[in-house]
């Protein structure tokens, strides 16, 4: 009796009695009638469920702002190679004494050079996304949002006109001071 969460080849066998073999993951075939250069056909969806069903298990939450979060990784690139750095620059021979001295004197340096390469095409990423550009776009759009909501307040609240631009000369004040 087949279990209803176990997928089986639809192939047919030479005599032309159906397969029924264990289908490969995400194919409809067994590993028999996929051959060698066919590939299991991905089911994006059962996928992205996944993704999903083990984020939620976790508990990430989403991203608020991506240009802010890229500054963050940036950050966090750069000091990687910096101490990278640090450690090749404190080598004090360039042989090891001891079982494994090389193999460890090339991690660290090829470390190193991974990170100088890393840290250069992340750089370089960032400034082609130009992102302090858009940071300042986004602060931008943040204070003339603000603005508009406080003007509307304070024409609500039925102010003269000169106690509605003290108002906003103080807030003005207030968030500079922040």
């Amino acid at each position: 009796m087949q279990q209803p969460w176990r997928r089986t080849c639809n192939g047919n066998r030479k005599d032309g009695s159906p397969c029924n073999g264990p289908a490969v993951t995400g194919a409809d075939k067994c590993r028999m009638h996929l051959g060698k250069r066919a590939q299991p056909v991905i089911d994006e969806a059962r996928i992205e469920r996944q993704i999903r069903a083990e984020l939620a298990r976790l508990d990430v939450p989403p991203v608020e702002n991506a240009l802010t979060e890229l500054a963050k990784i940036a950050g966090q690139v750069v000091a990687w190679k910096d101490m990278l750095a640090e450690k090749v620059n404190a080598l004090s021979s360039l042989r090891y004494e001891g079982v494994g001295a090389g193999e460890q004197l090339r991690a660290e340096v090829a470390l190193w050079e991974r990170a100088l390469d890393r840290c250069g095409k992340f750089l370089v990423d960032i400034a082609k996304l130009d992102i302090d550009e858009r940071l300042a776009r986004v602060t931008e759009q943040q204070a003339e949002q603000v603005s508009s909501a406080l003007t509307a307040v304070l024409a609500e609240m039925g102010l003269s006109q000169e106690q509605q631009r003290a108002a906003r000369s103080g807030v003005a004040r207030h968030l500079r001071a922040v």
